[in-house]
Order: structure tokens, then sequence, then C-alpha cells
């Protein structure tokens, strides 16, 4: 199986950059090579234990990159 890099949640003030399997693309989805990325403040009170999120979680929702991959029914 394929994998990619991801910034992984292992404990509060842990998160870790480890491999994961590519996610598989369902109709509605869009698979995007990521270029450019960083952190925002959600991910920090993450880091810090101030929200809590399961062990394993991939964090990080502030990417630039390319599309890979289009689900079958993803328009415009």
């Amino acid at each position: 199986m394929a994998k990619m890099k991801a910034a992984v949640f292992v404990e509060p003030g842990r998160i870790v950059l480890d491999d994961k399997p590519i996610p598989d693309v369902g109709p509605l989805d869009a698979l995007m090579r990521v270029t450019t990325t960083t952190i925002c403040d959600t991910d920090m009170h993450i880091l810090k234990g101030e929200y809590p999120v399961a062990k394993g979680l991939t964090v990080g929702h502030e990417p630039v990159g390319v599309i890979e991959k289009l689900g079958s029914a993803v328009r415009g």
C-alpha cells in the first residue's frame, strides 16, 4: 500500500512526522498532494493538550497542493 508523510498526534506535547496509508478517494472526495503547509492555532491547542483528540490523529488543515485524484461525483 502506498504511504504518505503525516503530522500525527502522539500525546500532549508530542506530534511526530510518520508514514500513513494514502486514503482511498470516495465519490465526493479529492486527493491532494501537499506541497506547502503550516500549523494553525487549533494545532497548537492540540499539541498543548487543551483540545483533546485521539492518539494517531493526523493534524493540520492549512495545506496548499496539487489535486492528484477526484472522486467520480466531484463537479466544478
